[in-house]
């Protein structure tokens, strides 16, 4: 079947078109609004500027095809081939496009708002300012997709793979992040302002300039510099897995506790602000007391113990005493940890 005898046959009512042959047709502003196009040959295919409204091309193969401005507004896309596909400045609005393949198409300016992408195949994809408002891409591969000032406000990535990708002056506030993957990921001067990154990884991730609003305002010491690796547990960020076994527990015991606080108190110098790992209150037999329990790790290196003693001072002479703990100890055996830490702090003067 070619596309004037396509065209013909829709317009005389037919809507079945599923398994035909269109590789190469010439479909340019064509209306197909509704057709069933499942499983179709349409690789390399002109559809520039076409309609595709509402209709279904689940498993075709659209592979090298145009599609530049074309509405594929709720369309049915699921399983279908787009790889290498131009699909710039086109509509694709609540389309459904789960476990799609579209690795290195070009979506530039595309919108899809509330699109499913779940499980779909990014990888290399041209993504620069399109517009993924509320859009679905949990567990989809993002791997060296190019993201630069993309609109995912709202977006779930739950899962998703965005090693390498480029986020630069990406919007993801209130994005769904739980999970993901951003090793290597450039998200300079993103908007990462009450997205949740639960779980995620950020490992040599480039952060410069990110608005982290969703980690809490106490954790100073994430904001606006270069992150190796954050973790996330409960919204709130640590620096590593022993911290967090000390976190689990303390929450536990329903303990108030702010990890990785950033503390104002006066030091030599003045007013300043300072940083412990666990600023903790607990209720002894002699009333409510305040210390500190410190993680000693890869952060706490000989050439900072000096700076770290006087840290130490600054938060005694403010009535807070520091305890330290060994990295290791407190990933083994957190409860024996937090046991030892109450228990000085009930024998604290």
């Amino acid at each position: 079947m070619d596309a004037e005898e396509l065209l013909k046959r829709y317009e005389s009512g037919e809507r079945n078109f599923r398994s035909v042959n269109l590789s190469g047709a010439d479909l340019c502003n064509a209306n197909l609004y509704g057709a069933n196009l499942n499983n179709t040959e349409l690789s390399c295919a002109n559809l520039n500027e076409a309609t595709l409204f509402f209709a279904s091309l689940s498993d075709a193969n659209l592979s090298s095809a145009s599609l530049v401005r074309a509405n594929l507004n709720c369309a049915e896309l699921s399983c279908a081939n787009l790889s290498n596909g131009d699909l710039c400045s086109a509509e694709l609005n609540c389309a459904e496009l789960s476990c799609a393949n579209l690795s290195d198409a070009e979506l530039l300016c595309a919108d899809l708002v509330r699109v499913n992408l779940s499980s779909a195949n990014l990888s290399n994809t041209k993504l620069a300012r399109a517009s993924l408002w509320k859009a679905n891409l949990t567990k989809s591969n993002l791997q060296n997709a190019n993201l630069t000032e993309i609109n995912l406000v709202g977006a779930n990535l739950a899962e998703a793979d965005l090693t390498n990708a480029n986020l630069t002056n990406a919007n993801l506030a209130e994005a769904n992040l739980t999970e993901a993957d951003l090793t290597n990921a450039d998200l300079t001067n993103a908007n990462l302002a009450g997205a949740d990154l639960t779980k995620a990884r950020l490992d040599n991730a480039n952060i410069t300039g990110t608005i982290l609003d969703s980690l809490p305002l106490n954790n100073g010491r994430f904001k606006s510099i270069k992150i190796d690796d954050i973790i996330t547990w409960e919204h709130l960020s640590f620096r590593s897995q022993s911290e967090v076994k000390i976190a689990e527990e303390l929450d536990k015991r329903n303990l108030l506790f702010f990890p990785n606080s950033a503390a104002r108190l006066t030091t030599k110098k003045g007013r300043e602000n300072k940083e412990p790992d666990f600023l903790i209150c607990y209720k002894t037999t002699k009333g409510f007391k305040w210390a500190i329990l410190e993680v000693d790790g890869l952060y706490h290196t000989p050439e900072r113990r000096v700076e770290e003693q006087e840290r130490e001072r600054d938060f005694e002479r403010n009535g807070v005493r520091i305890y330290r703990f060994d990295s290791k100890k407190c990933y083994r055996e957190p409860n024996k940890v937090v046991d030892e830490f109450l228990e000085l702090l009930e024998n604290q003067n």
